[in-house]
C-alpha cells in the first residue's frame, strides 16, 4: 500500500512541476531553434525577425523532415516516417519546447533569449 501512495505523489508531484514551468514560460517566445540529429547539432535558426521564415529540409537517421518557420514559431511540416507523430505537435515557440522524431532521430528545441544585451541571468554574491 505505501509503494501505490509513493507512485502516486510522484506522479503528482511531476504533473504539478511541468505545470508550473509551462505556465512560467506561457507568454515568453522563443528567438533562436536548435536542430538535432542523432544528438549532433546541424543548425541554429532565427525565430521571430521576419527574415527566417522559410521551409527546408532536414535529413534524419532513415528519412527527412520537413520544417517550417514561420512568424516566430516552428513545426514540422511533413515526415517520411511511418507513425508522424511530431506532426501532431503543431507549432512551438516558448523555450523549452521540442518537437522529437523519434525514427528519424530529430530533435528541434525552441531556446530562450539569445544574449539579450543589458540583461542580468544571474547574480552571485
Amino acid at each position: 500500500m505505501g509503494d501505490i501512495v509513493l507512485v502516486v505523489l510522484i506522479v503528482v508531484a511531476a504533473a504539478v512541476s511541468m505545470f508550473l514551468v509551462s505556465r512560467a514560460n506561457a507568454g515568453e517566445k522563443g528567438s533562436l531553434a536548435i536542430i538535432e540529429v542523432n544528438g549532433k547539432e546541424v543548425m541554429r535558426i532565427a525565430l521571430g525577425d521576419g527574415q527566417q521564415d522559410r521551409t527546408f529540409k532536414v535529413r534524419g537517421m532513415t528519412g527527412y523532415n520537413l520544417v517550417e518557420v514561420k512568424d516566430g514559431r516552428i513545426r514540422m511540416l511533413e515526415a517520411d516516417c511511418r507513425d508522424r507523430i511530431c506532426l501532431g505537435v503543431g507549432w512551438v515557440e516558448a523555450p523549452g519546447r521540442a518537437i522529437i522524431c523519434l525514427p528519424h532521430r530529430v530533435v528541434v528545441r525552441v531556446t530562450g533569449k539569445r544574449g539579450g544585451k543589458g540583461k542580468v541571468d544571474t547574480v552571485t554574491e
